[in-house]
């Protein structure tokens, strides 16, 4: 009987023993630069954050990428570096600052932490790979009966070659002896990456707004793209290409369809503490109308507050040096309020 006791604890110890190394094996860690070392479920590194699953706690940890120096991922991740490269495979240090990237194909190489911008957990559920923020405003005075009512929501999705982006945001106001002021925006894009830090894009937008006798204008475009800078603090990219466009207006006499060339740029800056700056502006110029010319401007300013809430500033621009209603080139909006982000 004694023999059995002692055979059944060493059977034990042994099933405890294996089961806490495979584990430990299906765990990720990461080392800081002060020592540290935490161990857990890494989910995703986006703009300078990495998020982490822990069993000794019910909430994510957020951690700052900047204060990571070693890093060891047993899951299957999509990575993509600062010099526009995007694998399928696995991550782990090989000394301080320096990684080891295993792809999905067999191809392996060294790089410096530093060049690493973008994590996805690949085997996770495809909801995982989504990302979103909505924010709604509201301004209500007994002058005049004035109400004014904002939405603005965005979804991101990111995948190894392809990203998708949805976004809408909309603007209506009322008040007595004056018309009624309203601009709805929306537009769904694609990107593909090509190669090294160049990408393909496909964008379809529309725009509504009575400050500029607009009824609407829909804008397909087609283009291509680089990343000047992208590391895991910001990101600065171009494009050009061309767009067509469909427009309508409160005068059904000035309807028309158009094409133009246009030029862009983005810069985005999301590493520096709470606070994050997103910026873009792209112009066109008409290739189907004489000395016709168009700018769309846009700049975010968001402060990040527990919860996933956040506090946003918004400015939106508008320029046509042609429009319908003579005298209102530009118009924009300048929009406060809080927010939640879907991470």
């Amino acid at each position: 009987m004694n023999c059995i006791k002692v055979f059944m604890k060493k059977f034990l110890f042994f099933i405890f023993v294996l089961f806490g190394i495979c584990g430990y094996s299906q765990t990720d860690s990461l080392k800081f630069k002060n020592t540290n070392i935490v161990v857990g479920e890494v989910k995703s590194l986006i703009n300078g954050v990495i998020t982490m699953k822990t069993s000794f706690s019910d909430k994510d940890f957020k951690i700052e990428y900047k204060e990571v120096e070693e890093i060891y991922l047993n899951q299957t991740f999509l990575i993509n570096l600062a010099n526009g490269g995007h694998y399928l495979g696995k991550v782990r240090s090989i000394k301080p600052e320096i990684i080891l990237i295993a792809d999905e194909k067999g191809y392996s190489f060294e790089t410096n932490i530093k060049n690493l911008t973008q994590l996805k957990a690949s085997g996770t559920k495809i909801w995982d790979r989504f990302k979103g923020s909505i924010d709604l405003g509201f301004n209500l005075t007994k002058s005049n009966n004035f109400s004014q009512f904002t939405v603005s929501s965005n979804l991101k999705y990111v995948g190894e070659l392809w990203s998708f982006n949805a976004g809408y945001s909309s603007l209506l106001t009322n008040q007595d002896n004056v018309d009624e002021i309203k601009r709805v925006d929306w537009n769904l894009d694609a990107q593909r990456f090509l190669f090294k830090d160049y990408y393909g894009i496909v964008q379809v937008s529309f725009l509504s707004n009575t400050e500029q006798a607009l009824k609407g204008r829909v804008t397909t475009l087609l283009g291509i793209g680089k990343y000047i800078v992208s590391s895991n603090r910001l990101s600065l990219g171009i494009r050009t290409g061309l767009n067509y466009n469909v427009e309508t207006y409160f005068d059904p006499t000035l309807d028309k369809n158009s094409t133009e060339t246009n030029l862009a740029a983005e810069f985005n800056m999301f590493e520096f503490g709470d606070l994050s700056l997103l910026t873009d502006f792209t112009a066109y110029y008409s290739l189907s109308e004489s000395k016709r010319f168009r700018l769309d401007y846009n700049v975010v300013f968001k402060y990040d507050l527990p919860w996933d809430l956040y506090i946003k500033t918004e400015f939106n621009l508008n320029y046509d040096n042609q429009p319908a209603a003579i005298g209102n080139e530009f118009d924009y909006v300048l929009n406060s309020g809080f927010g939640w982000e879907l991470k």
